[in-house]
This record gives structure tokens, C-alpha cells and sequence, in this order.
């Protein structure tokens, strides 16, 4: 079984988931989302971990293995587990938002995974991260992508929920003029990003994140906020390459994400590859902003 909301989970189940902030306020159907989210986790425990991401991805729903692929379809390729119970996963989100229409939103925080058989066997820890869309009027998983980290992620690693956001109603012409949707979204991954600190003649990745933003990778604790990820990431020389395979949009065009290829480029050669999510949301000005990002390997 594959669950890659919670990185190497998959693994372990084969051998026994610069800009303005969007304005932070507690938002009711945030909170409905999150607590679907808790149901998943709940059904989990309950009924065991295939049954409940039967249940509650969407039957086009994609994970990361680490490339992009029916979750159904990989799952149901797999014999089912003779105890559905022996592996206990524990999750709950910290952060997300919900468009303003109510048709896309997202959740993301801390899991871990343990065999309540086997003590013996190290408990597995991460971050998951899922793109939840409306199905036939219900909540269901449309991408769901995630990482491990060394141990356990602290309270530092993890912010709260303060950092949830509500969308901010996009100004008329404001961000990408002329643009809207998807389109827009494509627009601004279209050209190599800057990660070196100086300003050049390419466009500067770094102004494309909230300062709100959460960058996963494989194997590290969470980098939060813009400033966190200016000092972590900008090298000279850098830039980051993007070539999307899917942009979808909320109805209300203030939420939306795309997923697919980058390379990290020293000068003119690849020095790293991979696949990546993106989680955007308009911030008060109306521009989009990358509020999540997530890395994951290559094949």
C-alpha cells in the first residue's frame, strides 16, 4: 500500500502521507474541512488505513510514489493487509483554507506512523499535505502528497493554526492582468525563477511566496515562513525550473494548485530534479502566492 500524504509510510506498509500575507482569521469552512480531516484520521484508526482512503479520496485522486498516479489504482493493485489494524496512523491538520466557493481547499500538518504489534519496529514521523475537492457534495482528496522527517517535528517546525488562512477576494486587474484561472497560475511558473539574493534580469522565485509559506522536502523539518526560506534556499548561481503537469482553480479564482516537474539549475546545468506541489492563494492585493510547496523526489 502506497500513501504518499505520509512520505515513506508506503515503504514501512510493504515491509509490515515575499509578498503580503493572506489575512489570518478563523474561517468556518476551514474548520469543516479540518474536521473531516479528523474523521479521515478517525476511520483510520477504526477501520483500518485502506478502507478509509478508499473512502475519502476522490475516485480521481492522485498520490505521489514518487510520481503522480491514481491512489485507487495503486492501492488496488496490492493485496489487502491480513490485519488492517497492526499499523496505527496518527494525523491532524494545523493549517489550511478553503476558496470562497467552497469547491477547493487544502490541510496540512504532523503525522505518525506505528506498528501497534511490533514495538519494536521505530515510529515513523512527517508531514502530510492534501488538496481536497467537492464530490458529489462531499469532501474528498483530490492530490495528496507528503513527507518524512528525521523524528518527531517540534512545535517550532510545525507553526499553529494562526498561519490558516482565508482567502482574500481578488481585486479587479490586480496580479497577472488579463489572466485568470488556471492560466494565470501557468503564467507565473512559465520562465526559470531566481534563488540567487541578488536581483538580476530573472524573476526572483522568492517573490512568489506568502510569508506565511510552508515548504516541505523528504527528510526535513518544515521551513516556515518567507524569511525561513530566503535564508535556507537563496544560493547564487540558483534557479528553480518548473514545468507543470496539472493547474486547477477554484470557481472563485482566489485558490488553486499545480503539480509537476522541477529541476534546481546551477547556471545552465540540472544540479537537482523532482516533482513538486504548489498551493496558491491570492493574498489582499489580489496577487498570487505560493502558500505551500512540497518536494518530493524524482522516479
Amino acid at each position: 500500500m502506497s500513501l504518499s500524504r505520509f512520505g515513506f509510510a508506503g515503504t514501512v506498509l510493504l515491509l509490515g502521507a515575499c509578498a503580503a500575507t493572506p489575512v489570518a482569521v478563523p474561517d468556518a469552512a476551514r474548520e469543516q474541512l479540518f474536521e473531516v480531516e479528523r474523521s479521515f484520521a478517525r476511520a483510520a484508526t477504526e477501520r483500518g488505513i485502506r478502507a478509509s482512503f478508499l473512502e475519502y479520496f476522490a475516485q480521481d485522486g492522485i498520490n505521489f510514489e514518487p510520481g503522480p498516479g491514481s491512489m485507487r489504482d495503486r492501492l488496488l493493485s496490492q493485496p489487502a493487509p491480513a490485519d488492517p489494524l497492526a499499523l496505527l496512523l496518527d494525523w491532524s491538520p494545523q493549517a489550511g483554507a478553503v476558496a470562497l466557493s467552497g469547491d477547493l481547499g487544502y490541510t496540512t500538518g504532523p503525522y505518525s506512523l506505528r506498528n501497534q504489534r511490533d514495538p519494536s519496529r521505530p515510529t515513523h514521523y512527517g508531514y502530510f499535505f492534501s488538496v481536497w475537492k467537492r464530490e458529489n457534495g462531499a469532501w474528498r482528496v483530490a492530490v495528496d502528497a507528503g513527507v518524512s522527517t528525521p523524528a518527531a517535528p517540534g512545535p517550532e517546525t510545525l507553526g499553529g493554526g494562526d498561519a490558516s488562512a482565508k482567502p482574500g477576494r481578488p481585486p479587479i486587474g490586480s496580479a497577472t492582468p488579463g489572466r485568470r484561472g488556471k492560466d494565470a497560475l501557468l503564467a507565473l511558473e512559465h520562465e526559470p525563477r531566481s534563488l540567487d539574493p541578488e536581483p538580476g534580469a530573472v524573476a526572483s522565485y522568492f517573490e512568489l511566496l506568502a510569508n506565511s509559506v510552508r515548504m516541505l522536502r523528504e527528510d526535513h523539518y518544515a521551513l516556515l515562513g518567507a524569511d525561513a526560506a530566503h535564508k535556507a534556499l537563496a544560493a547564487p548561481m540558483r534557479r528553480v525550473r518548473w514545468t507543470p503537469a496539472v493547474a486547477v482553480v477554484a470557481a472563485s479564482d482566489d485558490l488553486g494548485y499545480t503539480y509537476g516537474r522541477y529541476a534546481l539549475m546551477n547556471g545552465a546545468a540540472d544540479e537537482a530534479l523532482g516533482y513538486y506541489v504548489h498551493l496558491w492563494q491570492r493574498d489582499e492585493t489580489g496577487a498570487w502566492r505560493i502558500v505551500v510547496e512540497v518536494l518530493l523526489p524524482p522516479e
